[in-house]
């Protein structure tokens, strides 16, 4: 691979992230939206951002686990929307492991990885931990999604209806 290859993917993944969060206002993509960080040469493992606010908190005061199991979920998917050509690409199955709890203040960075790309069935897992922090792993996690036909835009099917 080369440089050239390597932005190529930078830019598309950019891409990819912005349509996702910002394809209807107010969903989970939209209101917590992952920043980009880094990807591989080939395209095939990315790193995002996600910035912790107060009502992330569970009663504790920890980063609650259903928002850090969606963000490592839409990490892993996000790469997996890229990867299939911009196809909408559901969760079919999905394990998390909470490793120690995470800070509610600062950010959370999440590596995604594609394992395995079949024709309909793509593979991840994924590795998050507290960005000042990154010998200490959060929680790690694997997932598996499935390739839907193209996606009709949301804007589109509102005014076929």
């Amino acid at each position: 691979m080369t440089q050239d290859q390597k932005i190529y993917h930078e830019q598309r993944l950019r891409v990819a992230i912005n349509r996702r969060t910002q394809a209807e206002p107010g969903s989970v993509n939209n209101r917590i939206p992952p920043e980009f960080i880094s990807c591989s040469e080939d395209g095939r493992v990315c790193t995002v951002r996600y910035r912790l606010k107060p009502e992330m908190r569970n009663p504790m005061g920890w980063l609650h686990g259903g928002v850090m199991s969606a963000m490592v979920d839409m990490g892993m998917g996000l790469l997996v929307y890229y990867n299939a050509d911009f196809h909408l690409c559901p969760t079919a199955s999905m394990t998390v492991n909470f490793l120690r709890p995470g800070r509610i203040h600062g950010s959370l960075i999440v590596q995604s990885e594609i394992t395995f790309q079949g024709h309909k069935i793509y593979h991840t897992s994924a590795r998050a931990w507290m960005e000042d922090e990154p010998e200490k792993l959060i929680c790690t996690a694997t997932a598996s999604y499935i390739v839907t036909p193209k996606a009709v835009p949301l804007d589109e099917q509102k005014k076929r209806r």
